[in-house]
């Protein structure tokens, strides 16, 4: 298991009586997303269940701060505005702003072979597999052959031992699964390692999060296990992935379809039928790229807001994170499908970034990125609009989270409007 030793002093939240009421503020002209976000609420589950955080932040400054609910049902711990949830399947974009950030230090190149850092990964095939194939899932590594199980995971270095002796999937879907659980992350995280020095956890924390003063972290240190909420499921929410713990698949799915959906969403699952894995203070301490980046949406909003800036600043302007040449790069069009084992159309760009439809407000929304998590956890930065916004929540359900931020999006245009 790999510890993260980096410790922050953080603030605390200070105790409150649990309670179903929304909590926060929002700055005048926002007023009506307290109501979308408190319909959101009401619909994750029943009461003591449930917990969520809505943030927006524009122009560098908060105009949404919400939160509601309970953080941790079984300790009654309720939710604050400084509330960590991992982002699981969410936790791609956090990934990719990582290595965008070397990319702009000129550390490495996204069109260049993994091999180059990495010349152990070149073996069985994988010699020309460059790291933008890996951020666009077109690397044809959507899964692992070894079986692995949940304490596996949580050790990237032997993660990337295995990946060394991988082949490239044979399966002609594989090259279409656009999302990924696992081994992008452990790909990435030992990249990082070898072109910089420092684990994933603290290049994160070094260059982006404690510069910017963001609360978003690649696993979590004691000090901030009191903040961390726990992950739970709706009724709805693993039927989604139809084959979860050894399942066959729909009726009609042949046996190839099901053995690659194993090997990429059940090996192991990263939704287990037992949700508690994830509350662990093992699994919390543990560095798990592709999933276990943890955020308040204070800290989540914060960056997609610092991201929407610097993609709109003047060529040569001083950036705050990335370079516009680099962010230009990274929101190029790459790659976008329907995905054959979860469905779905997702869209990316060179550097790895989710590229999202403008939907009914391109004033907002048009050049939109971000990335859409699990069970409703939705992040994304509007450029047009100079804003940030994410929903996070504990009660991963059905329904997708983005509609929230959809509504959001409608709140920013009428902003935008009355100036």
């Amino acid at each position: 298991m790999t510890t993260s030793l980096v410790r922050q002093v953080l603030p605390r939240p200070r105790p409150r009586a649990a309670t179903d009421d929304v909590h926060g503020t929002t700055a005048p002209g926002f007023a009506s997303v307290r109501h979308f976000f408190e319909r959101a609420c009401r619909e994750a589950g029943p009461p003591g269940s449930r917990g969520a955080a809505l943030a927006v932040v524009r122009d560098g400054e908060a105009v949404v701060d919400l939160w509601h609910g309970t953080a941790d049902p079984v300790t009654g711990t309720p939710w604050s505005g400084d509330t960590l949830v991992p982002l699981l399947t969410g936790s791609h974009g956090i990934l990719a702003t990582a290595v965008l950030l070397l990319a702009d230090m000129g550390a490495l190149e996204l069109d260049a072979p993994v091999a180059d850092h990495w010349p152990e990964f070149a073996v069985r095939g994988k010699g020309a597999v460059t790291l933008r194939d890996v951020l666009t899932f077109t690397a044809r590594l959507p899964g692992m052959a070894a079986g692995l199980d949940q304490r596996d995971v949580e050790n990237p270095r032997m993660m990337a031992a295995l990946l060394e002796l991988h082949s490239l999937e044979e399966d002609p879907r594989a090259g279409g699964v656009l999302h990924g659980p696992w081994t992008a992350g452990w790909i990435v995280a030992e990249v990082v390692r070898r072109v910089d020095g420092r684990d994933l956890d603290l290049f994160f924390l070094e260059e982006i999060a404690g510069p910017l003063g963001l609360d978003v972290h690649f696993g979590l240190v004691p000090d901030q296990l009191p903040q961390a909420a726990r992950i739970s499921y709706d009724e709805g929410f693993r039927a989604r992935y139809r084959a979860l713990d050894g399942g066959a698949g729909d009726g009609g799915a042949g046996d190839g379809e099901a053995e690659l959906f194993e090997r990429v969403w059940n090996n192991p699952s990263p939704f287990p039928a037992d949700a508690g894995v994830w509350s662990e203070s093992r699994r919390r301490y543990a560095i798990v790229p592709s999933l276990g980046a943890y955020a308040s949406a204070r800290g989540l909003a914060r960056l997609q807001g610092v991201l929407a800036a610097d993609a709109v600043r003047a060529p040569g302007e001083e950036p705050l994170l990335l370079s516009r040449r680099t962010l230009d790069q990274a929101r190029s069009f790459w790659a976008e499908g329907l995905d054959p084992l979860l469905g779905g159309v997702s869209a990316y760009g060179e550097g790895g970034l989710q590229l999202l439809d403008e939907g009914l407000h391109p004033a907002v929304r048009s050049g939109a990125f971000g990335h859409q998590g699990p069970g409703g956890v939705a992040y994304q930065a509007w450029p047009q609009a100079g804003a940030g916004a994410a929903l996070i929540r504990s009660r991963l359900t059905a329904g997708p989270g983005a509609r929230v931020l959809d509504e959001v999006a409608g709140a920013v245009a009428q902003a935008l409007r009355t100036g």
